[in-house]
């Protein structure tokens, strides 16, 4: 298996990343990577600086001015949602579909049942595309509980990303996934031009467990 050439997890300094859209884009660029997806946080996410449809579509337009100037390279408009304790995502300006990409991700530090019930409520009421850091802020893990969530990871088609910011603790969860026939990806979750692309760990940890790595 090949390492992609991708990264689907970078902020900008439209939210709590430091280097700006076009920074990044030029980062992406002298790294070769082919695909790259700018996931800010927005208002009232954790870790969003602005907020509002205004904020949105200035960043869209820099995407799309920037798409122009480095057509070998897929820039994708994205968003990290937070998913709720009680299930569902934090409300987005403009709703989460207007994007091309969406991590719903977990902020709040949660054991493996309350974990659980809110990963069930907002895959039965909410799509998204990737699943963020998923252990990241997991206290406490029951693999029965992780079987359920992966299977209906699965059955939503919902990626489960391989972080390089959080390291996965939990790879029996991974296991069950892919058993599942879950799909995984590779995302920094980059705050800084010099951690883009840095996923080589992630990598290596995919093609020992025989995960199956989305073709972005």
């Amino acid at each position: 298996m090949n390492k992609p050439q991708y990264d689907l997890h970078i902020h900008s300094n439209f939210s709590d990343g430091i280097p700006s859209v076009a920074q990044i884009v030029e980062r992406a660029s002298e790294l070769r990577l082919k695909t790259i997806a700018i996931t800010d946080h927005f208002w009232p996410s954790l870790g969003s600086q602005r907020g509002g449809l205004g904020t949105i579509e200035e960043r869209r337009m820099q995407i799309a001015v920037l798409r122009e100037d480095f057509p070998a390279m897929t820039i994708l408009d994205g968003a990290e949602i937070d998913i709720l304790s009680n299930g569902g995502f934090v409300p987005v300006a403009g709703g989460p579909d207007k994007f091309d990409l969406v991590i719903g991700s977990v902020h709040w530090l949660s054991g493996s049942e309350q974990w659980t019930s809110a990963m069930l409520k907002t895959l039965a009421m909410t799509h998204f595309d990737v699943l963020g850091h998923w252990d990241g802020y997991l206290t406490t893990y029951k693999h029965e509980e992780g079987v359920k969530v992966a299977e209906a990871l699965a059955e939503a088609e919902v990626a489960i990303e391989l972080s390089s910011r959080y390291e996965p603790v939990h790879t029996e969860f991974l296991e069950a996934a892919r058993d599942a026939g879950c799909l995984f990806t590779l995302g920094s979750d980059s705050h800084s031009l010099d951690t883009i692309g840095k996923l080589d760990d992630q990598f290596k940890l995919a093609v020992a467990l025989d995960l199956t790595l989305l073709n972005a």
